[in-house]
């Protein structure tokens, strides 16, 4: 019994001490920031707040000008229980000239006109009748009725203080009840749009185009109106759904490698049916700022295949080019991938400088899958499409093609022709004079060797049942 109560006790203060672990981490002052790929973000930032006993009227300023107010959550951590939120309000009603003005309808103003010359210009007070377009109405002290346009005035002098619905930033507003008097850590967090990151990649081809070295650089946008300083930053990838109108989501140079040793960045993870990336340290988020981060450290000879397509579905008068490698942890990856647009350079030996070879989007890219970048046309590869014969009956059609295919490179080339079929037909190829896999339901592919400088003609019938 008692060695029964001895495990249960030590069970007990493992608990605790995690819980008192956990409640340690999470009662400090700051800010941390999760942005999603679809330009919207949660923030949470903790605060000292000074509370009298009974109702309080708290402000919170410096929150984002594009908060969703309805997503706000007011917590005190240290001990919730001790305060209760009666009425929470958002205060986005800025301070400015047309706001100031209808504010003060029915009130005395004093305006000086602009002067000329010697002339320091014309004082007028009295009561203001209206503010409409570019026209002030004032009902003068002595004069009667004055129409003043407010191109004429060099100065507007209010006589009130300023009115209380009117801020200088937006804020959130709570009445709180407080049990006792004391000083508390409160969290408010909240999802604000116009904030949002992409990733970007930059790919080096070698000089024989066998290998690739491989970098990335994660890109976030503010335009939110709030600065998040030294906040802890998140990045999730993935379609996260969200019930919200649809909206339209610097480019980094190519790499290069520094001597120094570089700053620990992202750490990823799987989280939920999406991807974390977590940055090892603070940052500062500045408003209307766009920060680049490095995301993916040079990955070193990671191998690589070129190939040339023809699909004249596509394009009838250019052989593709595409690059192929495998995000793989034995090549140097390994890691999901985020969707994002990858640029290819190769070196110029001429004068050791990257020079741009195109670029193409990715899609999000678990670990150990395949990449395949459309990075532009051959040059010196030509292919010259004919409709060699067509025939039509009911529910069927044969046509005899031939494509010639022009190698004026230096080298021997290898052409992926790909002849693509509707999903809804039935097809045969015959009398081909190259042999053909079927890619997949509706795709056949020859793999034609084209010799360097010379032509080689492909020529086969399709025919078409359904």
């Amino acid at each position: 019994m008692n060695r029964q109560i001895t495990v249960s006790s030590i069970i007990c203060i493992v608990i605790c001490s995690i819980v008192f672990a956990e409640s340690t981490q999470s009662l400090q002052k700051g800010t941390a920031l999760t942005i999603y790929n679809d330009n919207f973000a949660v923030v949470k930032e903790s605060r000292e707040i000074n509370f009298d006993q009974g109702v309080n009227k708290i402000e919170f300023t410096d929150v984002a000008s594009a908060i969703d107010p309805t997503s706000v959550n007011f917590k005190c951590l240290a001990a919730p229980g001790d305060i209760s939120i009666l009425e929470q309000n958002y205060e986005y009603d800025l301070v400015n000239t047309q706001g100031l003005l209808k504010r003060y309808i029915d009130k005395d103003i004093t305006i000086l006109l602009k002067g000329s010359g010697a002339d320091s210009g014309t004082e007028l007070t009295g009561k203001l009748l209206a503010s409409m377009g570019n026209d002030l109405i004032l009902k003068s002290q002595t004069q009667g009725i004055d129409i003043v346009n407010k191109d004429t005035i060099e100065k507007i002098s209010l006589t009130t203080q300023l009115p209380d619905d009117l801020v200088t930033k937006p804020t959130l507003i709570w009445l709180a009840n407080a049990k006792q008097k004391g000083t508390q850590l409160c969290r408010v967090t909240y999802t604000t749009g116009k904030i949002g990151w992409k990733a970007d990649y930059s790919a080096q081809l070698s000089d024989d185009e066998t290998k690739l070295d491989f970098s990335g650089w994660v890109t976030v946008d503010n335009k939110s109106g709030a600065t998040y300083k030294d906040s802890k930053m998140k990045l999730i990838a993935g379609d996260v759904r969200r019930i919200v109108p649809a909206r339209r989501l610097r480019q980094p140079e190519a790499f290069g490698y520094a001597a120094a040793e570089a700053v620990k960045g992202f750490e990823e993870k799987a989280f939920g049916e999406y991807h974390m990336y977590t940055l090892a340290r603070k940052s500062t988020i500045n408003n209307n700022q766009v920060k680049q981060i490095e995301f993916i450290t040079p990955v070193l000879d990671v191998p690589v295949k070129k190939l040339y397509v023809y699909d004249r579905t596509q394009q009838s008068d250019k052989i593709q080019v595409k690059i192929e490698f495998e995000n793989k942890k034995e090549f140097g990856l390994g890691i999901a991938l985020p969707m994002g647009k990858v640029r290819v350079f190769k070196k110029d030996p001429a004068d050791d400088t990257l020079e741009f070879l195109g670029e193409d989007k990715i899609a999000h890219t678990p670990d150990n899958e395949k990449l395949k970048l459309y990075i532009g046309n051959a040059f010196d590869i030509v292919p010259e499409y004919t409709l060699v014969d067509s025939q039509v009956a009911r529910r069927r059609k044969t046509e005899t093609h031939k494509i010639e295919l022009r190698n004026r490179k230096s080298s021997s080339v290898t052409i992926n022709v790909d002849e693509k079929f509707s999903p809804r037909v039935n097809w045969t190829i015959s009398n081909a004079t190259h042999k053909f896999k079927k890619h997949d339901a509706g795709t056949a592919r020859f793999k034609i060797k084209v010799r360097a400088g010379s032509v080689a003609t492909l020529q086969y019938t399709v025919v078409q049942t359904w």
